[in-house]
């Protein structure tokens, strides 16, 4: 029987072991053709309950030491959620709340699942049905990596065989197990999927949401910067800025017509800086940036500080916040930046000196004020990769990389980070090696699918 799709309003939500996939049809649409395919695909955001392909993971905005909410705002500006999370509480949500970052992912992977069963057998070009099923492909490898990383422990070559990672749904059945997977297992299928896929899929795209050998090439250099073989993270990542390396100079941009000092960076659609468009589901949040993370900028001359953070209006608060999304917008996706960061890093890592500040300064360049300009040197690699690190969470700040950086940080080169989030007059510290750094699924889906098992707290 061929599945129905809800191209104005796919509902996906975990409700039972025996009906897991609630769908909740408006407008529907049996498809036939691979146009209605593309339809899917290029839904970028939500129509009705379907979150389209952009929306993406937000969570981890509250868990990582670049935020940092004060006692003045605690209780008056954040809900209980983000409380919850913010103090690494057992458990972040009700036992009748969904999980968001759980939510939106699981309903693409879904919608990924149905063009990848069936975009193959419809009528039309083949050459364009193999390009949708690599692109659905691509967004779901995304998915995964952005899943395992939050809900299992970090990547372990030692371990991740018998780690727990999350349900690894391949199909798009309404019904089913839901038990979860090993790490290794997600991060098999990602590899392996995106190597099956690469050569269906062009150079670039005129759309950053969609899919590119650019983007793909950036998610394998993501995947195994996060695993920690650094000499494939590095190929990777050349390959990607072989396809594109586009990056503003915030010198060169206008300055905001209402905001002074903020420079007028691209909406996050027109941003060409985008590999692969990812916007986090929580884009509206505010974000006041940590002491530690306004440590790291020069407060006169970086213009990743200067032209995006802004003193908030309304006493009696006299802080910097960052203004998201109106402004300067909030991605969690692939980006050029990106890019050349994990390059730089990998060469750090190898030794190659030179390789790795070049890519420094080329960030620095086109951020700093030009009259202020100067070029870093390093007297090391260890030096160098100090340096890196840094320009690597000013560059990405709020951009959905340093709580997972933290944990890949402690996992290969035994940093030694972390996290004092305590508030109210209550201490909340992370310690490395806590059970904590994998987040806790929500109740609602472990009390409807019972072979759902919960992180150990």
């Amino acid at each position: 029987m061929r599945t129905y799709i809800y191209i104005v309003a796919l509902l996906m939500l975990f409700t039972s072991c025996d009906d897991w996939l609630d769908i909740k049809p408006k407008g529907k649409i049996i498809p036939q053709k691979v146009e209605d395919y593309r339809l899917l695909m290029d839904q970028a955001y939500s129509r009705g309950e379907s979150v389209g392909v952009v929306e993406s993971y937000g969570g981890d905005l509250y868990l990582s030491d670049d935020i940092v909410i004060t006692d003045d705002r605690f209780e008056s500006k954040y809900g209980e959620s983000i409380r919850n999370a913010y103090t690494f509480e057992d458990h972040i949500y009700l036992e009748e709340q969904e999980d968001p970052d759980w939510t939106t992912i699981y309903n693409q992977i879904y919608m990924c699942n149905i063009v990848i069963a069936e975009v193959k057998s419809a009528t039309g070009g083949e050459d364009e049905k193999n390009q949708l099923y690599a692109e659905a492909i691509i967004h779901r490898a995304f998915a995964y990596l952005n899943l395992v990383n939050l809900y299992g422990k970090h990547y372990n070559s030692s371990t991740a065989a018998t780690d727990l990672g999350v349900p690894l749904l391949i199909e798009p059945a309404i019904e089913g197990s839901l038990e979860r997977s090993t790490v290794k297992d997600v991060y098999d299928l990602i590899l392996s999927d995106l190597d099956a896929v690469y050569n269906d899929l062009p150079g670039v795209q005129e759309q950053s949401y969609r899919p590119s050998k650019a983007s793909a090439s950036a998610l394998l250099a993501r995947t195994y910067l996060l695993m920690g073989d650094f000499n494939k993270a590095l190929s990777n990542a050349d390959e990607s800025l072989s396809y594109y390396n586009f990056m503003y100079n915030y010198n060169e941009l206008p300055k905001n017509a209402w905001y002074a000092n903020m420079i007028d960076l691209p909406n996050n659609h027109e941003n060409k800086e985008q590999i692969l468009w990812k916007e986090p589901q929580n884009s509206y949040e505010l974000i006041y940036p940590s002491q530690q993370l306004k440590d790291l900028y020069d407060l006169e001359n970086d213009l990743r500080f200067t032209g995006m953070f802004e003193t908030e209006w309304f006493p009696p608060y006299a802080d910097k916040i960052y203004l998201q999304e109106y402004l300067v917008g909030r991605t969690c996706g692939l980006s050029v930046p990106e890019m050349i960061l994990t390059r730089a890093e990998c060469n750090a890592r190898n030794g190659n000196i030179s390789d790795a500040m070049s890519d420094v300064n080329l960030i620095r360049q086109n951020r700093i004020k030009t009259e202020a300009y100067t070029e870093l040197t390093a007297t090391d690699a260890a030096d160098a990769l100090i340096k890196v690190k840094q320009e690597r969470r000013r560059e990405l700040a709020f951009k959905g990389s340093r709580w997972f950086d933290i944990k890949r940080y402690n996992a290969y080169d035994d940093a030694n980070i972390s996290i004092d989030h305590s508030v109210a007059g209550k201490s909340h510290i992370l310690l490395p090696g806590d059970n904590k750094w994998a987040q806790p699924i929500a109740r609602k889906y472990i009390l409807k699918n019972r072979e759902i098992e919960q992180n150990p707290r």
